[in-house]
């Protein structure tokens, strides 16, 4: 074997055994993320996505809100930690969702896709290709006074860590249910 031949054989030999000792590499498809929803500087939620599976939580109405959407199992939930009490409703999907064109948000080159709200409100999401399409920008528009298109939030994601714990999206144990979103401040 030539020397430039044992030189390879090496090379190979210790980036198997590298990638052996580091394990299996995180991605978001794969190991979902964590990350921060802005909407503006006061206003900041902690998000998890693995799969269809989303959770988000924050402060509302004077207390921790926390809701899991669980498209799988057809089911929303809403609960209080400081209560204790679980608001279970059932999942339904959105609207048609259709490709728009591309942009650029940040240094992210981005697919843009447009769906239309039951309540007759437009959305458009940002998802970025170098980022196995994540949405890092959401723009939710209205109709205004004119009949046309006017801004109503834009939220964009912001320290994006790769993976979420399965456990994230598992519907809470010793949580008393409740039949409104009104009695999970009781």
């Amino acid at each position: 074997m030539s020397s430039k031949g044992r030189v390879a054989g090496a090379l190979l030999a210790g980036a198997l055994l590298f990638a052996a000792s580091c394990g299996d590499i995180k991605t978001v498809p794969k190991d979902g993320y964590r990350a921060l929803l802005v909407f503006s500087a006061g206003e900041r939620y902690p998000l998890a996505v693995r799969g269809e599976k989303r959770r988000v939580a924050g402060n509302l109405d004077g207390s921790e809100l926390v809701k899991v959407f669980r498209p799988d199992l057809g089911k929303v939930w809403q609960y209080r930690p400081s209560t204790r009490r679980l608001l279970e409703e059932a999942w339904s999907p959105t609207g048609e969702i259709r490709q728009i064109g591309d942009g650029v948000h940040g240094i992210h080159p981005c697919d843009r896709y447009q769906m239309d709200l039951p309540s007759g409100d437009r959305v458009t999401v940002w998802a970025a290709r170098d980022l196995e399409r994540l949405p890092v920008r959401l723009e939710h528009e209205k109709r205004g006074p004119e009949n046309q298109w006017v801004p109503a939030s834009d939220t964009q994601l912001l320290d994006v860590r790769i993976g979420a714990d399965p456990d994230l999206f598992a519907k809470p144990k010793g949580y008393t249910p409740v039949k409104a979103y009104s009695e999970l401040a009781k």
